[in-house]
């Protein structure tokens, strides 16, 4: 369960508190990820659809970023380390670097919750709630990544996964619920486009 003072201060409290847990000689990459648990990979997502929001992506990237958003989403659920590989999470980061990693999440974090707040708790303080969350964080990375040639195909999804991972981020269920809506509207996008290309396909052959 998130706890209530944690949200009050924000993620970027507890990012605080991990970087002060980082030794000076550094650590491995599953020690860091221990450190970050499960919301440090909301982070990732929540960082990875940013430029997203934006349509003017570069055509292919989204396949690919996408595919890092469902790996990233599926570990959350089954409990794995974002499904990296054994060799990588042994591999030793610098103090330099987790620093630098640590301190770029602070200032987006900080600046995002000019404007979150933890509302509505329900939607995160329960187990159930926070499966339908992951469920459907999982399901707006597969629309992410399917390739349509269409506008906004990128876009739609990627406002999902932000507004998702924010809002379990910062316990606002407000966002959380708008990331839900983002998902059904895309979802019912994707099936309008993909019924129209059908008849269109049809109605040539």
């Amino acid at each position: 369960m998130v706890k209530t003072f944690e949200c009050e201060k924000g993620f970027s409290y507890t990012i605080c508190k991990i970087s002060k847990k980082i030794p000076h000689n550094g650590m491995t990459l599953r020690a860091f990820l221990n450190l970050l648990g499960d919301r440090g990979r909301l982070i990732t997502c929540l960082i990875l659809a940013a430029p997203f929001l934006i349509p003017l992506s570069i055509p292919g990237t989204g396949i690919v970023i996408g595919t890092i958003i469902l790996l990233t989403s599926l570990s959350i659920i089954l409990n794995r380390y974002y499904l990296v590989p054994e060799f990588l999470l042994k591999r030793e980061m610098s103090y330099k670097t987790l620093i630098k990693i640590l301190d770029a999440c602070y200032r987006m974090l900080n600046f995002l919750e000019k404007y979150m707040k933890p509302r509505l708790l329900v939607m995160t303080n329960k187990k159930s709630t926070r499966m339908v969350n992951n469920l459907f964080l999982v399901i707006c990375s597969i629309l992410f990544i399917t390739p349509l040639p269409i506008p906004l195909t990128d876009t739609l999804p990627a406002f999902g996964i932000f507004f998702l991972s924010a809002g379990i981020l910062e316990c606002d269920g407000y966002l959380i619920l708008f990331g839900y809506f983002m998902v059904v509207i895309t979802a019912l996008y994707f099936l309008i486009i993909t019924f129209i290309g059908l008849k269109l396909l049809f109605h040539v052959f």
